[in-house]
């Protein structure tokens, strides 16, 4: 592989990766669509957000698996991959070249709007605040071994 690109890619999975994990800021093994939603965002983004943001991609999965569905877990995982051979120096530079803030903003919120169900499927429309700033976000959610959880966003 050539090692000079392995960074730029990292970087580039790291960066849609990062925004992807806090615009989803949702979900959560639960018993309805926008539970899952409320608990991930109540319980678990500071964990998998953190994790991600230290290059612990293992961790973020670990942390992920009771919000997320398997196939994003995996891909969550996946992205690991891209880092593995590289030196501390070069996670670190490809973390800082994603053109991200690797932190969790202090000042966030959110709210549930409509909850769109279709059998084991659903769709959980989010307006989630940063910093004043307003964004409106929908998930999918999937009822996966009883459980609804987010999927589709990181193998999206």
């Amino acid at each position: 592989m050539n090692t000079e690109l392995q960074p730029r890619r990292a970087t580039a999975l790291l960066g849609g990766a990062f925004a992807a994990l806090f615009a989803l800021a949702a979900c959560g093994g639960s018993d309805s669509p926008e539970g899952a939603v409320e608990n991930f965002l109540d319980n678990g983004v500071e964990d998998v957000f953190n994790a991600v943001a230290e290059g612990d991609f293992d961790g973020a999965a670990d942390a992920a698996d009771e919000y997320f569905c398997a196939a994003d877990v995996a891909a969550i995982k996946g992205l690991g991959a891209a880092f593995e051979g590289m030196s501390p120096e070069e996670i670190e530079e490809a973390m800082a070249a994603s053109g991200e803030d690797l932190s969790l903003p202090e000042d966030w919120s959110y709210e549930i709007g409509e909850v769109t169900e279709d059998g084991d499927t659903a769709t959980v429309e989010v307006e989630m605040s940063e910093e004043g700033a307003v964004t409106n976000q929908s998930f999918d959610v999937v009822k996966e071994a009883g459980a609804w959880k987010i999927c589709g966003y990181m193998s999206a």
